[in-house]
């Protein structure tokens, strides 16, 4: 009797929760870029029609959480998520999503492995929609740390007034004799403060990653840059630098939810040459209506790249529209279609032009 009553004292001290999120439909999505010169327009493109598919307004979990009361207000607490993808039946990454474990109390909350970075965060805030298919937020900054970051310290600050605080830190240093000081080394920092009281939130935040060279100025500036692509190779990818920054906020008047956000990035695939160096600034406005079970949503974004010296910057506007039904409180029917990460830009008789255009029809269930 002793023994049963002692595990059932830690039982009720401890508690995990198998949860997920299941979202399939219909989703068709075209990619093109276009380049025009002296009346000629050459034109490429992907395209992805599924009859059923996945992630039309959320992406797909399995994810296992739980926590122990340590006594004197003290937690342990763990998270793993994994990719479930539905429309083919399987489990599509046992890694990658969050994976944490970690310690809370009256300091707060810290976390060790991966998750989402305080920057992506912050920028996702900031869109009706999220960041999952059509949507007006597309630029979430450095190359490998732009939604979440490995091998990474965590800390959340208590809630003081409605300001919650977010430092996040991460190191990856695996070296040969070949590697050292050279590309074996990778690292990122993030930082935001938000305030959310009442029907008011507001974000910004920060985040820089070292080490890791990836060259985005080829798909934006191929057929437009002047000026030649300064990008890092391998060997000189301990020179690159990537920094983003972010405003996101939200206001909940009850009748319409509004959402507002601007973003900035730069990525530097070799800060020790001058030039090349890739800015992206992006601006964003949304609304959300809801209407009893139905909700309407709309959203517009403003877009500008330009590369460190060639006077040439591409533009463009993304647009979205959509609606959520609420069939119960856990399954939602939607439908969204958008235009996004449309740039164009002109230089020396040659107009260059890229977007992706989505639809998508579905269901998402939580459980």
């Amino acid at each position: 009797m002793a023994v049963i009553a002692v595990s059932g004292t830690a039982f009720a001290q401890s508690s995990v929760t198998i949860y997920g999120r299941l979202d399939v439909g219909m989703n068709n999505q075209k990619t093109t870029a276009t380049a025009t010169a002296a009346g000629v327009s050459a034109s490429a493109f992907y395209k992805a029609n599924n009859l059923v598919n996945e992630d039309g307004l959320s992406t797909g979990l399995l994810g296992f959480k739980g926590t122990e009361d340590l006594g004197g207000g003290l937690k342990a607490n763990f998270v793993h998520e994994m990719d479930l993808d539905m429309d083919v039946g399987a489990l599509g990454v046992a890694a990658g999503r969050d994976s944490t474990l970690g310690l809370s109390g009256g300091f707060g909350e810290v976390r060790l492995g991966r998750s989402y970075t305080p920057l992506f965060s912050t920028i996702g805030a900031s869109d009706v929609f999220g960041t999952t298919g059509a949507g007006t937020v597309n630029q979430f900054g450095m190359a490998n740390t732009g939604v979440r970051v490995s091998n990474a310290f965590f800390y959340t600050s208590p809630n003081f007034s409605g300001i919650t605080v977010k430092l996040m830190a991460a190191q990856n240093n695996a070296q040969t004799n070949a590697s050292v000081g050279n590309a074996g080394k990778t690292s990122a920092q993030g930082f935001s403060v938000t305030y959310a009281a009442g029907p008011l939130m507001l974000a910004a935040a920060t985040g820089t990653e070292k080490g890791s060279s990836v060259n985005r100025l080829v798909g934006l500036f191929a057929e437009t840059a002047t000026a030649a692509t300064k990008a890092g190779t391998p060997a000189e990818a301990a020179n690159a630098k990537y920094t983003g920054s972010a405003i996101s906020a939200q206001y909940d008047m009850g009748v319409a939810k509004l959402f507002a956000g601007f973003t900035s990035t730069k990525d530097d695939n070799d800060s020790t040459v001058a030039g090349g160096e890739l800015t992206m600034k992006e601006t964003n406005f949304g609304v959300a209506v809801p209407m009893g079970a139905l909700t309407l949503m709309a959203a517009v974004g403003n877009n500008k790249g330009s590369e460190a010296g060639d006077p040439v910057s591409a533009k463009g506007t993304d647009m979205a529209f959509g609606a959520t039904y609420a069939l119960s409180k856990r399954t939602t029917a939607y439908v969204k279609t958008g235009t996004y990460n449309k740039y164009k830009a002109t230089d020396a008789g040659v107009t260059a032009e890229v977007k992706t255009n989505r639809t998508s029809i579905g269901l998402r269930h939580l459980f």
